[in-house]
């Protein structure tokens, strides 16, 4: 028999006036950076993408027992929430009410094994990633170990943090996420010795609740320091620590997500970025079209556009329809 695996999306609609007005008081009292991807429009614009999304687990991954959806005051428009297969997760449920309101995903993605009756092993995802073809269990978890999918970054990126630190010009724009990258590679290290530096692909995630609480328990200190953070900030950590303390300590199985070099490229070999997991933005629409028509990845990322223009989010939510045209049961 089957394990039973769930889906945890977070979610928030930035359009809300009552969530816009949550945000800009926050943003007051805790003196946030206003650059975009921070606390800007953009990043919390609601373009309709979670119910493509949801329409593409109906399709393609069908067997997911049950969808979490994690959010803040608020119940998108179109969801049917008598639907017997998805749950809305409000903050409060699984959040220190001290911690509320937060726009900090990293916050936020801390508390996801709270969230009541989920399963022990479970996806999660933004509402900006999608099943692009058919996937099944096994393209998440080699028996009871999730498939831990990062990145590899260079070292040039650790370079550069200590050599800023040490001329104080670190973070002097005001937000760094190769920092809360780092800030969680440091940590690995201090405990294993691996240094090398990876983040988490920008996709959809395999967890169990076995290996989540293993690593709040870890690093129980610094994951409560980050509590403080409401908003995006350097000083907190990436979701990749818990893939690769899973990895560390024997509980998960590392898959690296890069591009072929330019010889594998010559070669005409295709990447696991290719085939698993592409990440697209909404600017360059046109390349992403063309790479779901050349590859049909089993997953990819639609990540938004730097600016809110208004031409590319209407672009980019007719690409979705195309893609996902029919009306999934999470609808009314």
């Amino acid at each position: 028999m089957m394990d039973k695996i769930d889906m945890v999306y977070l979610w928030c609609d930035g359009n809300d006036p009552e969530f816009k007005a949550r945000k800009d008081e926050c943003m007051g009292i805790t003196h946030a950076s206003s650059a975009e991807n921070v606390s800007g429009t953009v990043r919390f614009f609601d373009n309709d993408e979670l119910k493509y999304a949801l329409r593409s687990l109906e399709k393609f991954a069908p067997w997911i027992n049950h969808v979490y959806i994690v959010t803040d005051r608020q119940v998108p428009k179109w969801l049917d929430v008598t639907y017997e297969k998805v749950t809305i997760v409000d903050h409060s449920e699984i959040m220190p009410r001290e911690c509320i309101p937060c726009f900090n995903s990293a916050t936020i993605e801390q508390f996801l094994t709270n969230i009541p009756n989920l399963n022990e092993k479970f996806l999660y995802a933004n509402d900006d990633t999608f099943f692009g073809a058919a996937v099944e269990p096994d393209d998440f978890f080699v028996g009871e170990k999730p498939i831990v999918r990062v990145e590899r970054r260079g070292y040039m990126m650790k370079w550069k943090r200590t050599v800023a630190k040490l001329l104080g010009t670190y973070d002097k724009k005001g937000y760094s996420y190769n920092g809360t990258i780092l800030n969680s590679i440091d940590l690995l290290e201090r405990d294993y010795g691996k240094g090398e530096v990876y983040s988490a692909h920008h996709n959809i995630d395999s967890y169990t609740k076995t290996t989540f609480i293993a690593t709040l328990t870890r690093f129980e200190k610094e994951f409560k320091a980050c509590e403080a953070f409401r908003f995006r900030a350097p000083e907190t950590l990436q979701r990749v620590i818990f893939g690769l303390d899973a990895v560390y300590s024997g509980e998960g199985v590392m898959e690296i997500i890069n591009p072929n070099n330019i010889f594998k490229k010559l070669l005409g070999l295709k990447s696991k970025v290719e085939l698993f997991g592409y990440y697209g933005k909404e600017a360059h629409l046109e390349d992403l079209i063309e790479h779901m028509k050349k590859y049909s990845p089993k997953v990819f990322c639609l990540q938004a556009a730097d600016g809110l223009d208004y031409e590319v989010k209407r672009k980019s939510k007719r690409f979705l329809e195309d893609m996902f045209p029919e009306k999934s049961k999470f609808e009314k």
